[in-house]
């Protein structure tokens, strides 16, 4: 991949900007704020109850140091298997599948988390260990709080592109640009509503899709084919297997050098492979 440079040559220094970090979307603060907040209401409500014995053996102080510790390394390893399962297999099987799988796997090293917070605390291998009681438990919770978050965090937030429960449904900021009544690109939906304008331009990133319009760009967890049939009516063109470019958002495509380059209206500089250039041509848009 090319991060907005040429497919065949360096990168240029008028081309789209630098990818940021693969990962950034993830952590961010609107979507971090709803996991912190879940992570520690959990982590209050156990420490307070002080299930499989913990109330008995441990004051208070130390019965939260332990929940802590065992709760959020759990939750870390839930978000370490369950999104990355769901960014590589979403589209070939169901979310709620990649949410369960992920959570089932994490419930392996989860539970060696397990052991280690005991030993910890307690001195001892818990005698569930042996048994499989321990892992069979660890592996129940993972797939009920993976279902709780994806349900209540981790969903409502890829529908609406920003904080959970905050955002409306997609519409064009000020009418439908053809002046019909069109609906918006599916695509839009998934975007904060300040930045759903005019589509100009997509751009693969790992296994994140940058979405470009007249407002903004966003990164978005998704396949860029995926992105690529989300578009609706939008009149454009894919001219290389990391970008695709809004007809109405060219100003100019220039060839140079034996490259060819497609300039749009947000000072993107955007490459055209030669797989493409002859579609671009046909199209005269060249």
């Amino acid at each position: 991949m090319t991060n907005g440079g040429y497919a065949n040559g360096p990168d240029s220094s008028r081309t789209v900007r630098q990818a940021p970090f693969a990962l950034r979307e993830w952590f961010v603060w609107r979507r971090l704020r709803w996991h912190l907040a879940a992570l520690a209401a959990a982590i209050l409500f156990l420490g307070y109850l002080g299930p499989f014995g913990t109330y008995l053996r441990m004051p208070f102080g130390e019965r939260m140091a332990y929940w802590a510790l065992a709760v959020a390394g759990n939750w870390s390893l839930a978000l370490a298997f369950i999104l990355p399962a769901v960014a590589w297999l979403s589209g070939r099987v169901p979310a709620i599948v990649c949410v369960l799988g992920g959570g089932l796997a994490a419930s392996l090293p989860g539970t060696l988390l397990i052991v280690a917070v005991q030993l910890l605390f307690g001195g001892a291998m818990p005698e569930s260990v042996e048994t499989g009681e321990l892992f069979l438990s660890n592996a129940l919770i993972h797939l009920a709080l993976g279902l709780i978050v994806w349900g209540t965090i981790e969903l409502p937030m890829r529908q609406a592109g920003g904080a959970p429960f905050s955002e409306p449904a997609a519409k064009w900021p000020d009418g439908d640009p053809g002046g019909g009544t069109a609906a918006p690109p599916p695509l839009l939906e998934r975007l904060p509503v300040a930045l759903r304008g005019r589509l100009l331009h997509l751009q693969m990133r790992d296994h994140y899709v940058e979405v470009h319009t007249d407002r903004g760009s966003e990164l978005v967890l998704m396949r860029f084919g995926d992105a690529l049939k989300e578009l609706g009516g939008t009149e454009g063109m894919q001219v290389h297997r990391s970008h695709w470019i809004a007809r109405a958002a060219v100003k100019k495509v220039v060839r140079r050098a034996g490259r060819t380059a497609a300039f749009l209206e947000n000072g993107a500089e955007v490459p055209v492979s030669r797989r493409y250039a002859r579609a671009l041509s046909d199209a005269n848009w060249v």
